[in-house]
């Protein structure tokens, strides 16, 4: 890893810590809070680059792309702060790739009391809740049910607090009722966004069909409601290649007409636009 990358990396440090203490960066970024010192003090002679690539993944900071602009960027980021300035409950609701998490990741970055969760297929319950409190920079050790409470208290404590739970869909059901929990307790006090891909819609709605327990109650606290986003359109993926330094109209032609809606495909085209220009 460059000096660069480095200097790039505790520039991000820097701002989190602005923003909450040093052991909580610490504990985010799963590192001690000396790491984290030393790196703010340019004392990096014994820091291993393991350490900063463990760093730089888990505070998810991204060193050589540049945020652009685009419709749905804009619009969700809006929407993001009625939901936490109101203690709104909304659910989210499009395709992959089109930067619903890219702005939920920076917006945790820019705002304060954001909490802000990547859901995976394997989690248990008992992993959820400890992410919950990792990401609000907690220690995560206990039972489930002195966890959650923990993790409740700290909300309760927060100003205007917003709890992002991205790809909610991929949560088992016992992990996926905790919600009704936090809602009961928390409601008006904190905003919530649950976010997926359509089959998110697909599964609360069989199940509140199937009448399964815990549906209608997720249901009737997102207001019955799935807000879409954007299509993606070519000034969208004009401006994401712009951002990151191309302005060949016809490579950008081609980009959107082979991304299919997805700007995942539009950052592997401009990633192996410049491992050409390389060669």
């Amino acid at each position: 890893m460059t000096t660069t990358q480095k200097q790039a990396i505790v520039n991000e440090i820097r701002l989190l810590s602005a923003k909450e203490s040093q052991s909580k960066v610490a504990k985010k970024a799963d590192v001690s809070t000396a790491t984290i010192s030393q790196m703010l003090n340019h004392n990096w002679d014994l820091i291993k680059a393991e350490m900063w690539q463990r760093v730089k993944i888990n505070l998810r900071i991204e060193l050589e792309w540049q945020t652009a602009d685009t419709t749905n960027f804009r619009e969700l980021s809006k929407l993001l702060n009625k939901v936490q300035d109101r203690g709104m409950s909304v659910c989210i609701v499009h395709n992959a790739g089109t930067g619903k998490s890219h702005t939920y990741k920076l917006y945790e970055r820019t705002y304060e009391n954001v909490i802000y969760i990547e859901c995976k297929n394997y989690w248990t319950k008992k992993s959820y809740v400890k992410q919950l409190l990792t990401a609000c920079g907690l220690d995560a050790f206990g039972t489930v049910e002195d966890m959650i409470e923990k993790f409740i208290k700290h909300v309760k404590g927060l100003v205007k607090p917003i709890i992002i739970i991205d790809q909610f869909d991929k949560l088992k059901e016992p992990s996926m009722d905790l919600f009704m929990d936090f809602y009961n307790d928390l409601d008006k006090h904190c905003g919530f966004v649950l976010s997926g891909v359509p089959a998110l819609k697909k599964r609360i709605e069989r199940g509140c069909q199937n009448e399964k327990i815990g549906y209608d109650e997720l249901k009737s606290r997102i207001g019955k409601k799935y807000i879409p986003l954007y299509p993606i359109k070519e000034k969208d993926v004009q401006a994401v290649c712009e951002a990151n330094g191309i302005y060949d109209e016809q490579f950008i032609n081609e980009a959107f007409n082979t991304c299919e809606g997805d700007l995942r495909r539009v950052r592997r085209s401009i990633d192996q636009y410049f491992l050409m220009q390389k060669k």
